[in-house]
């Protein structure tokens, strides 16, 4: 048993000594890794802090570059805030002068003289339609426009020296005539080549292209030769013509007949003669003879005394178709009551018609001189409408100044209308008391005969068929 535990000792005193050997041993290799290990890391570290050291130069270096960068980037933004407001300066400026442009485009075709929109006029509208119709073409549009500023400026220069050129104007009764303008300056001058029309020349509304003249009655000659040669000594008009119409405006008696034209001279040839006629139905009415009541009385007296001769005898002295029908009526008396009757029936029949002769002409005359009006106004509306359509419908003036005349013709046949009306009617009355005169002269000659002393005849039966005394009474 004890050399048992003895043995087993000596294993174990055998096993202990060869673990610490290699606990010594393994020791010794750890310190020798740890050794190695340490070197290593010495030398890495070494390595890292060079590759540190670098970083930082490097985070230096990128420091000072942002800071350059920065800065640059200031002085940029700086410099693009002064570009932008340059810009925005630069642009105002761009704005304004095309703004400016664009107004003195649209106007100067105003500010020239009327005559010279026929032509300078029509090439600078043509122009400000090019530069109108070039949309986003900013530089297209500039360039038109400034043409159009430069052609003024020609336009300037010639004017300075006075301008002569052919062209087409409107004169009086809105006719458009062909002649040479002489400008000079504001003032215009124009001369028809028909030598029809010389004046100053008005200023025109806007789409008007045709200027008006203001003719003058003094002058004319020179004028002419203005346009012709270009050296006259020629009236001025301060007022551009603008003096000439306002005394134009006053027109006398013969100026608004001259104006009615050919309708308004009918018109008035009318009335002349409606006028004639009326003095000649006066005159003929008043004077009509019809024999008074006592030359009836007498002749009455001497039939009813069986003075047949005496009777005849005053009444051949009275004249006219009254005399005719006293003697009508002496030489029947003494007949048949119906045939007393329808003699002085049919010599009333003929004093009617004398009396009432050329009256209807003068109803006529009153009837058909408010349409001759209307229709010379017809025709001077569609005068001015085809002025219109030639040179536009701008010119409010020329167009109140057209229709003005053409209702000339119109008041003119109510002028002749309304007095014929008033004179038919009274001449109408006149004749008609003249005949109320003649009917009773008849009846006094039909109601003698019931003064008669005679017997009735067999055909006194007719006497039943008397016609009353008021059926006599014509209207």
């Amino acid at each position: 048993m004890k050399g048992k535990y003895l043995f087993l000792a000596l294993i174990g005193t055998s096993f202990g000594q060869t673990a610490q050997e290699k606990a010594e041993l393994d020791l010794k290799l750890a310190q020798q890794q740890l050794q190695s290990l340490e070197s290593e890391i010495i030398r890495e570290e070494r390595q890292l802090v060079q590759a540190v050291e670098s970083i930082d130069d490097q985070v230096i270096a990128q420091h000072k570059s942002l800071t350059k960068l920065l800065r640059d980037e200031d002085n940029v933004i700086g410099r693009q805030r002064e570009l932008d407001n340059e810009l925005a300066r630069r642009k105002g400026e761009f704005e304004y002068t095309l703004s400016s442009l664009r107004s003195y485009g649209a106007s100067v075709k105003n500010r020239i003289n009327p005559a010279e929109k026929q032509g300078f006029g029509a090439k600078i509208e043509e122009k400000r339609k090019m530069a109108d119709a070039s949309g986003d073409d900013l530089i297209g549009e500039i360039r038109n426009r400034l043409l159009i500023l430069g052609m003024s400026a020609e336009r300037l220069v010639d004017a300075s020296g006075g301008q002569r050129f052919s062209g087409s104007a409107v004169g009086k009764g809105n006719v458009i005539k062909e002649g040479q303008f002489a400008l000079a300056g504001p003032l215009g001058y124009f001369a028809a080549d028909d030598g029809s029309l010389a004046g100053f020349t008005a200023f025109s509304a806007e789409g008007i292209d045709f200027p008006s003249i203001a003719s003058v009655d003094d002058g004319v000659e020179a004028i002419t030769q203005l346009t012709k040669s270009g050296s006259a000594l020629v009236p001025v008009d301060a007022s551009m013509g603008k003096a000439i119409q306002v005394e134009r405006t006053k027109k006398s008696v013969g100026d608004y007949v001259k104006g009615g034209g050919l309708v308004g001279y009918g018109i008035m040839g009318l009335g002349l003669v409606a006028l004639l006629i009326a003095l000649f139905k006066f005159l003929e009415v008043s004077r009509f003879p019809i024999p008074s009541r006592k030359e009836i009385n007498l002749i009455l007296d001497d039939l009813l005394s069986h003075r047949t001769e005496d009777a005849q005898g005053k009444a051949s002295d009275l004249k006219g178709l009254g005399g005719e029908m006293v003697g009508t009526g002496v030489q029947y008396f003494c007949d048949k009551r119906r045939i007393l009757e329808d003699a002085l029936l049919e010599k009333l029949g003929s004093i009617q018609p004398r009396l009432e002769r050329f009256l209807p002409f003068l109803a006529l005359v009153a009837a058909a001189a408010p349409m001759m009006g209307l229709l010379g106004t017809v025709l001077g509306i569609m005068k001015t409408f085809a002025m219109m359509s030639a040179v536009g419908t701008g010119d409010s003036k020329a167009f109140s100044a057209g229709i003005s005349e053409a209702l000339i013709t119109t008041a003119m046949g109510l002028i002749v209308a309304i007095p014929v009306i008033v004179v038919h009617g009274m001449l109408k009355s006149f004749a008609k008391a003249k005949f109320g005169q003649a009917e009773g002269v008849a009846l006094a000659l039909l109601n003698g005969t019931t003064e008669i002393d005679a017997a009735p005849d067999e055909d006194s039966s007719d006497e039943v068929d008397d016609v009353d005394e008021t059926d006599l009474v014509t209207a």
